[in-house]
């Protein structure tokens, strides 16, 4: 354990200091190095993972990709996502990083460069995988800067490519108001090297919806309720309403237009044009 605790010390320092080099330099710039970053952590409780259907991998080298840092033209013109004021610059982990092997996939949290906010305290965690992997993946939460985690278990592997959502209901533990959370999607291509882990994740902060914006969300459908909780800067409430549609209307192609568009807000525009092109 102390062995254990010492490792993630020295992660969180390092992610720590990425985060303040972030906030300092603004918009993260997506990384194409072949050196990911490391979180150690083992664990042998299991996680149910809330996903779509099954669907046949797609590795994204088929696909058209640009860099996240290139806009793409949306089909859905306005705006749609308006940062929250209190958002710091500098909270988003990984995007696009590459393992040691170009065979690897590519591992995105589907956050903002920013601490992004919710009003719920076990907020959808939404995040994408480029192709399956048989590969271990690993989720991990931690409360503040502390650097032992409050949530650590393993994700259930083989996952197929695609946006997946991770549900805390299924958990006891609850974010409360006034806190900053890290959380993390790890994949583990060798667990005897933990530094070869390939890491994407993000922060947030629960924080109350207005009443007003409560009362038009009960009455809005799930399009609707999106558009709504994203002006209102409620990133994780607004990219889980209509990822949770998707869920139920897979072949819906507005639904899909709609959160790319959403996506692109935040300059996520790789995991948007896949979810345009291919319906993940």
């Amino acid at each position: 354990m102390k062995t254990k605790t010492f490792l993630w010390g020295v992660t969180i320092i390092g992610l720590t200091v990425g985060f303040s080099s972030l906030a300092m330099g603004g918009q993260e710039k997506v990384r194409t190095s072949p050196e990911p970053s490391a979180l150690p952590a083992q664990s042998a409780l299991s996680l149910k993972k809330v996903r779509q259907a099954p669907k046949a991998s797609v590795d994204t080298s088929l696909v058209r990709i640009v860099d996240d840092q290139l806009g793409l033209s949306s089909k859905i013109s306005e705006p749609l996502y308006q940062p929250p004021r209190r958002g710091a610059p500098g909270g988003r982990v990984g995007g696009g990083t590459r393992g040691p092997s170009p065979g690897l996939p590519l591992l995105y949290a589907l956050v903002p460069d920013h601490v992004a906010v919710t009003a719920n305290e076990q907020p959808p965690l939404v995040w994408y995988l480029s192709k399956a992997t048989a590969l271990p993946l690993e989720f991990t939460v931690l409360e503040g800067s502390g650097v032992v985690p409050i949530l650590e278990v393993p994700l259930s592997s083989p996952a197929e490519a695609g946006i997946h959502m991770l549900s805390l209901g299924e958990y006891d533990l609850k974010f409360e108001q006034g806190k900053t959370y890290q959380w993390f999607v790890s994949l583990i291509p060798d667990p005897a090297r933990r530094s070869k882990d390939i890491i994407a994740g993000g922060l947030l902060e629960v924080m109350s919806l207005p009443e007003n914006i409560a009362e038009a969300v009960r009455q809005a459908t799930p399009q609707e309720a999106t558009r709504i909780l994203a002006r209102a800067g409620f990133w994780y409430d607004a990219i889980g309403a209509i990822s949770q549609e998707i869920q139920a209307h897979a072949t819906d192609r507005d639904l899909h237009d709609l959160r790319a568009a959403l996506l692109e807000q935040v300059d996520l525009n790789t995991v948007a044009q896949v979810d345009r092109q291919t319906g993940m």
